[in-house]
């Protein structure tokens, strides 16, 4: 027995198959996910600061160079006059209900109310002094009025016998009424607020039935809403909140109907505190199921 050979063992040799691949498995994916973050992050970044106006940009450059550059005396003026984001409309930092940010300042702070109406008034300063040093404009400055409503800074410019603002019956600009509405534009658009801007027409009829003092009306304030959106450092992408014709409804006070003084274009800069319940009052409320 002791001379049984014992069981021979057989050994076998699996080898596996390397390469590249195996090398790396999926880490060129992880590589690949980072790249395009990335990328997008970059991309974001680029159209952000195409979005923010002279103001922000301004803040933004000041701050990389000065960590304490909003507590100088421009830091403090761009962040009390333009520091309600990059974006149109966009509310900042403002700390909200639940400390998290994004509630409007005018609510949460009552100085900011106050803030904002100054703002107003130096951006009215502005366009007067404008107006003052300008030899084209010098000529129309009483044509220019500017006061204050329950929704903000009103600014009418208004038609007078021997200027009027567009070619009669039609809504062609006149091209002073261009360099007109191209000045206000560029002190408004340094404002964050939104703007409204109406047209108005005096009570003369059209024979036409077909193109009333509405549609010219609505026409006539689309044309001053093309030129300030469409000036050097003008309206922001976004910043005017509604286009309206009024026809001959809203004559001046102390006008009669048919005043050529009516034929007008108001610009209201809305204040932020109206936006803000304009925007409440017309969100879509779902209607309530009809009870069985």
């Amino acid at each position: 027995m002791a001379d049984q050979q014992q069981p021979e063992i057989k050994i076998r040799l699996v080898k596996k198959k390397g390469g590249h691949a195996a090398a790396h498995g999926g880490a060129w994916k992880v590589a690949y996910a980072d790249l395009v973050t990335a990328m997008m992050a970059f991309f974001l970044l680029m159209w952000l600061l195409n979005s923010a106006n002279a103001n922000t940009k301004a803040g933004i450059a000041g701050m990389f160079q000065d960590p304490n550059f909003f507590n100088t005396e421009r830091g403090k003026e761009i962040l009390a006059n333009h520091g309600k984001g990059i974006l149109p409309g966009g509310r900042g930092m403002a700390p909200g209900p639940d400390g998290d940010g994004g509630t409007d300042t005018t609510v949460e702070n009552p100085g900011a109310a106050e803030e904002e109406h100054k703002a107003m008034e130096a951006t009215a300063e502005a366009i007067d002094k404008a107006f003052q040093q300008d030899e084209l404009l010098q000529a129309f400055q009483d044509q220019i009025s500017m006061d204050f409503t329950d929704e903000g800074l009103r600014i009418q410019i208004q038609d007078k016998a021997a200027q009027v603002l567009f070619d009669s019956g039609s809504a062609k600009l006149k091209p002073y009424t261009l360099s007109i509405l191209k000045e206000i534009a560029r002190e408004l658009g340094k404002l964050p607020n939104r703007v409204v801007i109406g047209g108005h027409t005096d009570s003369s009829q059209y024979s036409n039935k077909g193109y009333t003092n509405w549609e010219l009306s609505s026409d006539r304030a689309n044309a001053a809403r093309r030129v300030m959106e469409s000036a050097t450092g003008g309206l922001r992408p976004g910043q005017v909140r509604r286009v309206t014709g009024y026809a001959d409804t809203i004559p001046l006070e102390g006008k009669e109907p048919n005043d050529p003084q009516n034929r007008r274009i108001s610009i209201v800069v809305v204040s932020a505190a109206n936006d803000a319940a304009e925007t409440q009052h017309q969100k879509a409320k779902p209607r309530d199921k009809d009870k069985k």
